[in-house]
């Protein structure tokens, strides 16, 4: 009764939807060492039935895969005298869905540099002051956090950070806050550096220099192209 009347509300758009979000929790539990064969040989079936206009056995076989894949996390969890708790492959999958391994690393990236701002910021490499880098790299490390919540606004899943690169997003964003400095203190923008409110501005400029490190890379790699 409970699927007919969830039938009755989804549209083709929605169940689309709901399908990429079942592939993707599929590949995170795959890679999770997690069987799925069951689960994925149900999405593939409502898929195909998807793709025949056929959306009433799509969605049936649409939630049978989630029932199967329910059960495949269950099934690895540690069974303690009846009682079920997460192993490492269901620790691994949650990590890997909501992005976790982001998170984390966000915040630690986060304390990282709060730290080198309060305990460094006074050194200065050819003038330049290191908290320029530094202010960035924590606006990088507000990037990654940011882009976690919205992949989990948008997707119900993290679908962008949770590869590899933007664990070199910190790292680039201290380049381009030091190059950010750079370009306000040698007067090709009109910027007193010497004036205190002037240096809080230039800390908020560095910062969000870091916070669109994505943004700068992708310019930048447009502009290479073009060239």
């Amino acid at each position: 009764m409970e699927a007919k009347d969830a039938l009755e509300e989804v549209s083709p758009e929605g169940l689309g939807q709901a399908l990429r979000r079942l592939r993707r929790m599929l590949q995170a539990a795959h890679r999770s060492s997690i069987d799925v064969k069951n689960s994925y040989d149900f999405y593939v079936l409502a898929f195909k039935e998807m793709s025949k206009d056929n959306y009433a056995d799509a969605f049936l076989y649409y939630d049978r895969a989630k029932y199967e894949l329910t059960s495949a996390i269950n099934e690895a969890k540690h069974n303690i005298r009846g009682l079920r708790i997460h192993s490492s492959r269901t620790v691994s999958f949650f990590f890997k869905l909501y992005g976790l391994y982001a998170v984390l690393y966000g915040v630690l990236s986060a304390m990282i540099f709060g730290a080198l701002i309060y305990g460094y910021s006074d050194i200065r490499i050819l003038g330049v002051p290191l908290w320029s880098s530094f202010f960035a790299g924590l606006g990088s490390s507000a990037q990654i956090l940011t882009g976690v919540v919205d992949d989990l606004r948008r997707e119900g899943m993290v679908v962008r950070y949770k590869r590899i690169w933007y664990t070199t997003i910190p790292l680039l964003s201290m380049i381009f806050g030091y190059m950010a400095y750079l370009l306000f203190s040698s007067g090709l923008i009109a910027f007193n550096v010497k004036s205190d409110d002037t240096v809080f501005s230039t800390m908020l400029v560095c910062f969000l220099t870091g916070f669109m490190t994505n943004w700068l890379i992708n310019r930048l790699s447009s502009l290479s192209e073009n060239m």
